[in-house]
């Protein structure tokens, strides 16, 4: 049995926890991290803040494609399984204003439910729905955290400042699911990493469906909680049109962000009403009087220019795995990426091809 450490630096999502349950019950697991599930949310760590559903495609590449099943799979498994983890099935309606290709709809034989929406369905124009999956990130990650010290996880809180200074936990491989931390952690520094500000709106609700619709220019969407609210918003990664106002810097001497106004900002507020009352005009309004708001979620969000970076790499005498640069897909990939680091965990143990995993 391995001795791997997780970490997380800022707080631990979704991706570092799926990367635990992958290898626990076969290996000595710890996760270290500033923050950790039930903690208060803070805007350094993102999972908490998400809206928290399955939205399949985007993606091109086979490895890309599989983990998006794998992590459907396993959560669909959760919601059947564990109601109490608050994964939830729920029906979804995707709109998308432009032609989609067979190639662009290569989920529609793994996702429950899928067909194309008539036309008497469809807000000016848009095709698409199919059975998905919802949670509530509070819940959920908390229930994670639960589920796993049950297995024999070790959850340690640690604020690191580079990776070398885990080398003192003495483990066979660091795991370096760090969300925001490559871009200020002293021994990485990768420059393709942004930090993004997100805005969603809380409203009190009773549409019991996810809605998505991406017109090529923005990204809308409807997301019940469930419990007599839904989130809507959002806003695409990067919004140019925002992104002045989004990209925060890190002052790595006094540990925060440097130029965080986490402010709501009224202007973004509105555009989403605007989108949101387009494509669900019969449940949602064009006046924002006339919105019951519980509140905002404003927080600081991941975001790789040059995409996921899943890959290991010997450093400073430490085998390390990176799995970091998911960007707002957590939700989406993070099991699937679980599955591709236990690949690379396997790889640092069994250098001669014999598998453990």
């Amino acid at each position: 049995m391995a001795r791997i450490t997780i970490t997380d630096i800022f707080g631990i999502k979704v991706v570092g926890l799926a990367i635990a349950a992958q290898l626990s019950g076969i290996h000595d697991i710890t996760i270290i991290a500033k923050n950790l599930p039930g903690d208060k949310p803070t805007l350094e760590w993102a999972s908490p803040w998400a809206g928290a559903n399955f939205v399949a495609g985007y993606c091109t590449s086979p490895r890309d494609r599989k983990m998006q099943r794998d992590t459907f799979i396993k959560l669909w498994s959760l919601a059947s399984r564990y109601p109490e983890s608050s994964v939830k099935k729920i029906p979804i309606e995707e709109f998308f204003d432009k032609e989609r290709t067979e190639g662009d709809l290569w989920f529609k034989d793994f996702v429950p439910d899928f067909r194309l929406l008539t036309e008497e369905e469809l807000p000016d124009g848009a095709k698409g729905g199919y059975t998905t999956i919802v949670l509530n990130p509070n819940i959920f990650l908390v229930w994670m955290r639960n589920t796993l010290e049950t297995s024999g996880v070790r959850f340690k809180r640690l604020d690191l400042h580079a990776l070398s200074d885990a080398r003192h936990l003495g483990h066979d491989v660091l795991i370096n699911a760090s969300g925001l931390g490559p871009r200020h952690l002293v021994d990485i520094q990768d420059p393709d990493m942004l930090f993004l500000k997100g805005q969603i709106i809380l409203v009190k609700s009773d549409y019991n469906k996810c809605m998505m619709r991406d017109d090529g220019k923005d990204y809308t969407y409807v997301i019940p909680r469930l419990d007599g609210t839904v989130i809507i918003g959002g806003i695409r990664d990067p919004d140019m049109r925002y992104v002045k106002i989004r990209v925060l810097t890190f002052n790595t001497t006094n540990r925060h962000f440097a130029n965080s106004n986490m402010e709501v900002d009224l202007a973004i507020d509105k555009d989403i009403i605007r989108r949101v009352n387009k494509s669900l005009p019969v449940h949602f309004s064009a006046a924002p009087a006339d919105y019951d708001i519980v509140g905002h979620n404003v927080g600081i969000r991941p975001y790789r220019s040059t995409g996921m970076r899943i890959e290991k790499e010997i450093k400073n005498g430490q085998n390390i795995i990176h799995a970091y640069g998911i960007t707002g897909g957590g939700y989406i990939f993070g099991f699937g990426v679980a599955r591709e680091v236990a690949k690379l965990v396997n790889e640092f143990l069994c250098p001669a091809g014999k598998h453990r995993l």
